[in-house]
C-alpha cells in the first residue's frame, strides 16, 4: 500500500501535496490520505427555536419550517438541543466562547477551530480560515488572543487563487525574512529579562513567546509555499457587497469561498458568523435584525426574524448541495466535512445563554435525528470533543467537557 508521507519523501520533495484519486486506499484514520474538514457556523443573534427545533425526538421527527429547507438531507444531519456552556454567561458577550467553552471568569484561550488546526494545518496552504458573514469574534489562540476575521471575499479569492510574479514572491520573501531577524532580536531581548521580573510577569514572557513561536511557524511555512503554484477553479472572483444591508450576499460570497477552498483543499478549518446589526435588504424586512431578534414575542418581529433566518437555511442548503455533488476518492466533500451550525444565544429575545440551538451535519457521524437533552445537563464541548476524536485526535476532554456526547455515534 502506498503511503502518502513516503510519496512525498520518495519523489524528493518536502511539500505537502494536494488530494490525489491515487491515495484513495489509505486507511481512513490517515488525515493525509482521507482529509477531513470542519466548518463552524455561528448566528451571534440566536436562532428562533420554534421554526428550528423539532417537538419530536429520535429519526421520526417532523420537519420544522428551517428544517424543511434541507430536509433532502435529513440523513446527513442532526439536530441536537439542551447543550450549553456551563459557566458562560452575559448574553452577547459570550459569543466569543462559543467555540472555546471557556467559563466567563477565566480567560479565553483556544478555539476548537484553531485547536484542530494544530493538528491538521500543515496539510495546506492555510491552517485555518476565519471568514465572516457580517461579524466573526470566534477564533481564538492558545495564548488567548482572537484569530481575525477576512470580510471582504475578493480578498480571499486573491490569497487562495490568483498567482503572484516572480517580484511578488521576492517581495514575500524578504518580508518573512525580515520579520523573522526581528523576532529573533526581540525574543533574546525578552529571554534577558526573565530573571530580573516577577512569576507574574513571567507568565506574561512565556505566552508572549508561545505567540513569537506561533507566528514563526506560520512564517515558515508561508515560506515553503511561496513557489507552489495555487490552484486554479473554473469560478469568478465574488463581487463585494457595497452595503452592509446585502447579507444574503455577503453570506452566499461566504458559502462559495468555503466551498472553493475545501475543494481545492486550500484549507480544511474554516469559521464564520452570520450577523448584521441593522437593517438588512431582504423582502419582508423592515425592522433592523438585532431589534428583531429582540422580538418580545410580537408577531410582527417574529415573522420578519424568521424571514432572515430562513435565508441562512436557503444558503446553507446550496452549500450542502456544492459538498454533497463533489466527489472526492471514494466519498464526497460532505462525507469528509462536519459543519455545525449553533449560536451563542438559546434565546435572543431574552439574552438566554442556555440550551443553544445546535445542527450537526456531514462526517464521518451517523445522522438523520434530533438528540434532545435535559437543559444545563451536558456541556456543548461535549460535542466538541467528539468532534476531535472524529478527527482522529485521542484528546480526553475540551474546555468543560464531561465526556463525548452520548447517543451520536460514527459511522463503522
Amino acid at each position: 500500500m502506498t503511503n502518502r508521507r513516503n510519496f512525498i519523501k520518495g519523489a524528493g520533495v518536502t511539500l505537502t501535496l494536494p488530494w490525489l484519486e491515487t491515495f484513495n486506499q489509505l486507511h481512513a484514520a490517515d488525515a493525509e490520505s482521507e482529509p477531513r474538514r470542519l466548518l463552524l457556523i455561528c448566528v451571534p443573534l440566536g436562532i428562533y427555536r420554534e421554526a428550528f427545533i423539532p417537538k419530536e425526538t429520535g429519526s421520526e421527527y417532523k420537519a420544522t419550517e428551517y428544517l424543511s429547507v434541507i430536509d433532502e438531507f435529513r440523513d446527513q444531519y442532526t439536530v441536537i438541543s439542551g447543550l450549553d456552556h456551563p459557566g458562560v454567561n452575559g448574553g452577547h458577550s459570550s459569543e466569543a466562547r462559543i467555540f472555546t467553552g471557556v467559563p466567563s471568569n477565566k480567560r479565553n484561550v483556544r478555539s476548537l477551530d484553531q485547536y484542530l488546526a494544530g493538528h491538521i494545518g500543515q496539510h495546506t496552504r492555510f491552517d485555518a480560515m476565519p471568514l465572516s458573514a457580517g461579524h466573526s469574534i470566534f477564533s481564538w489562540t492558545d495564548g488567548g488572543t482572537m484569530v481575525p476575521a477576512e470580510s471582504k471575499m475578493a480578498k480571499v479569492y486573491a490569497r487562495m487563487f490568483v498567482g503572484e510574479n516572480e517580484s511578488d514572491r521576492k517581495k514575500v520573501l524578504q518580508n518573512i525574512g525580515h520579520d523573522k531577524s526581528i523576532m529573533d532580536l526581540v525574543q533574546e531581548q525578552a529571554k534577558a529579562l526573565k530573571p530580573k521580573i516577577s512569576t507574574a510577569d513571567q507568565n506574561k514572557l512565556e505566552e508572549y513567546f508561545e505567540s513569537i513561536r506561533e507566528t514563526e511557524r506560520r512564517l515558515v511555512k508561508s515560506e515553503s509555499w511561496v513557489h507552489k503554484p495555487k490552484p486554479q477553479v473554473n469560478a469568478d472572483s465574488p463581487k463585494d457587497p457595497a452595503n452592509e444591508a446585502e447579507l444574503i450576499t455577503q453570506l452566499r460570497n461566504v458559502c462559495d469561498m468555503t466551498y472553493l477552498a475545501f475543494k481545492t483543499d486550500s484549507t480544511r478549518i474554516i469559521t464564520f458568523g452570520y450577523f448584521q446589526q441593522n437593517k438588512v435588504n431582504i423582502p419582508g424586512v423592515s425592522n433592523g435584525y438585532h431589534g428583531l431578534s429582540h422580538h418580545g414575542q410580537d408577531p410582527n418581529n417574529i415573522t420578519q426574524l424568521r424571514l432572515v433566518e430562513l435565508e441562512l437555511f436557503k444558503q446553507f442548503k446550496t452549500l450542502l448541495t456544492n459538498l454533497k455533488n463533489s466527489k472526492e476518492g471514494d466519498a464526497t466533500l460532505l462525507d469528509r466535512t462536519t459543519i455545525v451550525i449553533t449560536s451563542n444565544l438559546g434565546n435572543g429575545s431574552n439574552h438566554s445563554n442556555k440550551d443553544l440551538p445546535v445542527l450537526l451535519a456531514g462526517g464521518r457521524f451517523k445522522h438523520g435525528r434530533h438528540l434532545s437533552f435535559e437543559p444545563s445537563s451536558v456541556p456543548l464541548s461535549n460535542l466538541y470533543l467528539s468532534i476531535l476524536n472524529q478527527f482522529g485526535l485521542e484528546d480526553s476532554s475540551f474546555a468543560t467537557s464531561t465526556g463525548t456526547l452520548k447517543g451520536l455515534e460514527t459511522k463503522g
